[in-house]
């Protein structure tokens, strides 16, 4: 299945719906091929980075150049020739997701025969690796606390999660003023059910103009924009990942004094600002309103990757995870792990980021699991995952309700990162 979706220098995510490289699924991917062809996976991260921007941002979508490889948004609509700092070739999206491949490059030498091989394979990534995360520190995080700040929901990788939905009321969409647009995500009529909706769209699109009117100038668009979030997947995402960066680097020998108090003050923050007391569980934060959003998804847990909670804040979050709002009932059990809490009105058990399980979710929190010493956790979670890719094909994301006789798997089939982590929690 990889190896289909291998276009000769980046792997797509599908073979139709998602025809470009995207930036924490090149991640992901990479993990996958460390276990097997580690050259490959470096050739997946060296695309990427050729996307990268001046001051150091990664990309959401790096563009190929194949002509039939239609996608919305695309270039034209992105417009990021409207910044000084954006690449000219290969063309890119103007926006970022969760910074992964800073752990990618940890599994990558892992993967290796010997330590010293695998430095000589990461050698040259390390350096775009640690300029993304600087970029974020440098630009995303306003009040130098440590959390950084997604500005669009895609940024978030989970793109229309019920948590979104506050701050994006916010955003009055004029149709008459809305840039003309046709998406390429419902040419198949079922899928609507089990994509976004078009309100949501509206809204993802607006942001996108916003940005290009801004010529993508960070400090313009953080001026005006109504969607700044502090998520924390995230922050979970980019703690870990700087915990890579700071042990590979020592072994590099390079400084990495300055990430390393980047990291304790992430880790701070994410106790600090997003852990919610009366929950239980870590929230996003709302810098707009300056306010803990209501958090009852998945990304709520994954602090844990990150060794931020302390073992109270951890059994708590494990009291939430064996409850039915992720575990299920006797009656109505559920696969491990639900993006949304199976017990909320909001709960969508088939619609993308509202409910379903997905593989890369899963294999975040197996880590995190496995972290905290939740062996038994971490082993149901493996095994619902395989179990859910055996039963339905290496889909996107899966309906988590096992006894329902419509379940099954939802979103593009043949879906790259289904296959790279589930070869990945094979190897474990």
């Amino acid at each position: 299945m990889l190896e289909h979706n291998w276009t000769g220098q980046f792997t797509k995510p599908a073979p139709s719906l998602y025809p470009h490289q995207w930036n924490w699924d090149a991640g992901f991917i990479a993990i996958g091929y460390a276990r097997y062809a580690p050259q490959r996976a470096l050739a997946e991260l060296d695309h990427l980075f050729r996307g990268q921007w001046a001051h150091g941002m990664l990309p959401q979508i790096v563009f190929g150049d194949d002509p039939e490889a239609r996608y919305f948004p695309g270039p034209d609509f992105w417009q990021t020739w409207r910044s000084p700092l954006a690449p000219r070739q290969p063309q890119t999206s103007g926006i970022t997701m969760p910074p992964v491949h800073g752990i990618a490059l940890w599994f990558l030498l892992q993967s290796a025969p010997d330590e010293q091989t695998g430095l000589d394979w990461i050698r040259p990534l390390f350096p775009k690796v640690v300029a993304a995360h600087r970029y974020l520190y440098q630009y995303r995080d306003p009040q130098d606390e440590g959390l950084v700040y997604i500005r669009h929901p895609w940024e978030s990788g989970t793109d229309n999660s019920p948590v979104w939905d506050e701050p994006l009321r916010r955003i009055e969409v004029d149709p008459q003023a809305l840039p003309p647009y046709q998406r390429r995500d419902l040419q198949d009529p079922e899928a609507a059910r089990h994509r976004p909706t078009d309100a949501d769209y509206d809204r993802y699109v607006w942001l996108v103009d916003l940005f290009r009117r801004h010529d993508y100038d960070d400090k313009a668009i953080e001026a005006e924009c109504p969607f700044l979030v502090q998520d924390p997947l995230f922050n979970a995402i980019l703690a870990w990942a700087n915990e890579c960066l700071v042990a590979l680097g020592g072994m590099l020998g390079e400084d990495m004094r300055d990430l390393l108090e980047w990291n304790e003050l992430t880790i701070f923050s994410l106790n600090q600002r997003l852990w919610d007391p009366d929950q239980g569980r870590y929230a996003a934060r709302d810098l707009v309103a300056d306010r803990l959003l209501p958090t009852h998804s998945s990304s709520a847990l994954m602090p844990l990757i990150a060794g931020a909670p302390d073992m109270d804040q951890a059994r708590r979050l494990l009291e939430w995870l064996d409850s039915p709002s992720f575990s299920g009932t006797t009656d109505a059990p559920a696969w491990l792990c639900p993006t949304f809490d199976m017990q909320h009105p909001a709960f969508d058990p088939e619609r993308y980021w509202r409910g379903p399980v997905w593989v890369n979710m899963n294999w975040l929190l197996y880590h995190g699991l496995q972290r905290y010493g939740l062996g038994r956790h971490a082993r149901r979670l493996k095994y619902d995952t395989i179990e859910l890719l055996e039963r339905f094909g290496f889909y996107e994301y899966f309906d988590p309700r096992r006894n329902e006789p419509a379940t099954r798997g939802y979103g593009t089939d043949h879906f790259s990162w289904s296959a790279a982590l589930c070869i990945d929690l094979l190897a474990m």
